[in-house]
């Protein structure tokens, strides 16, 4: 009975906060949110790891498209060399009510190409931030994950049970990111 009102009280505090992923298909936006995708439109200047360039965001009919620009004149996010483009939108994160939904953030397939052992990620995640007329994004690729082994000591029941080392892996991401606006 505990279990189910915390899963019930846990329901409810998603369905007042409003947050929503919607899984996109075929990367076409639904044309119920297209209103708000065209919002989003535009070309953001800003730098990713480390080198300025320009984010753009345009929508071919109902499909949106990302590419990149740098201040050396190539269009890969990654590097010159890395031959790395953004593929089809995958998913949606909104905030609001349903009536009023605002979009939080995006994902959109990546493709590191030529740098793809050094890339993890196949997805690159923007979270949106809007504040009145300014937008501004966050854009984080997935490169790596380091592991350690984090161990501690269990101090055993003496005289007849010794003291153990317990050990276990944690996993840290590491991601190339970027911050742009408009």
């Amino acid at each position: 009975m505990k279990l189910s009102r915390v899963l019930a009280a846990g329901a409810m505090l998603l369905a007042v906060a409003g947050c929503k992923t919607v899984d996109i298909k075929d990367g076409k936006i639904p044309s119920g949110y297209l209103s708000q995708a065209k919002k989003i439109e535009g070309v953001y200047t800003g730098k990713f790891n480390g080198v300025a360039g320009e984010l753009v965001i345009s929508i071919e009919g109902d499909k949106p498209v990302v590419t990149y620009r740098n201040a050396q004149g190539g269009d890969d996010i990654l590097n010159n060399n890395c031959h790395s483009f953004f593929g089809d939108l995958q998913k949606v994160y909104l905030k609001g009510s349903n009536s009023n939904p605002q979009v939080s953030g995006v994902e959109f397939a990546f493709n590191a190409g030529a740098c793809s052992l050094m890339i993890s990620g196949r997805e690159a995640e923007i979270d949106i931030k809007q504040n009145g007329n300014s937008v501004k994004l966050n854009v984080s690729i997935l490169q790596r994950i380091d592991q350690r082994q984090v161990c501690t000591w269990t101090p055993g029941a003496p005289p007849n049970v010794p003291p153990s080392q317990v050990c276990n892996w944690q996993q840290n991401p590491v991601y190339v990111y970027g911050t742009f606006s408009r």
